[in-house]
């Protein structure tokens, strides 16, 4: 007694395949196929059957499309690898440029500091400027008003 499982085993072939078989010659394997509990045993007259019949009519499993489709997958390996290739060039470039641009940008928000420094700078100048304005003017009129005075106030500090 041999089970289904170790029978394909030993033949090379799949569990399956086996499975199969047994189902196509039931009839003929009546009563030479014997369960137990869930595994399915053969006797030395099924194993005979079976032998007969794999002799008779060799499975072939031919596939005539193989070579064609390797060739096809290569195919498209290759163009896979071709846009790969480029998309690698695309992200390498857009590095280099964001890379340029970083270093735009990061001038830029110095060039930005840069000129609020020196509008604050400026700003502070016309301030300065402003008030140096106003106490020149003051200074004239008080100039002005020395020189309107008459001979005696000026001698005298009178008005």
């Amino acid at each position: 007694m041999i089970s289904i499982r170790e029978y394909a085993k030993k033949n090379n072939v799949s569990y399956e395949a086996i499975r199969k078989q047994v189902k196509r010659y039931e009839t003929e394997l009546k009563g030479h196929i014997h369960k137990q509990n869930r595994t399915h045993f053969l006797d030395d007259e099924a194993v005979a059957i079976l032998d007969q019949h794999r002799q008779e009519s060799p499975v072939v499993i031919l596939n005539q499309d193989t070579s064609d489709r390797i060739r096809q997958l290569e195919e498209e390996n290759r163009n896979l690898l071709i846009k790969v290739a480029a998309q690698a060039d695309k992200i390498a470039e857009l590095s280099e440029w964001k890379s340029e641009h970083a270093v735009m940008i990061a001038e830029a928000n110095t060039n930005k500091l840069l000129l609020e420094e020196k509008t604050k700078q400026f700003d502070e100048l016309k301030a300065d400027n402003r008030q140096l304005t106003d106490e020149l003017a003051i200074t004239k009129q008080e100039l002005e008003h020395e020189r309107n005075k008459g001979f005696f106030a000026k001698l005298f500090g009178g008005k």
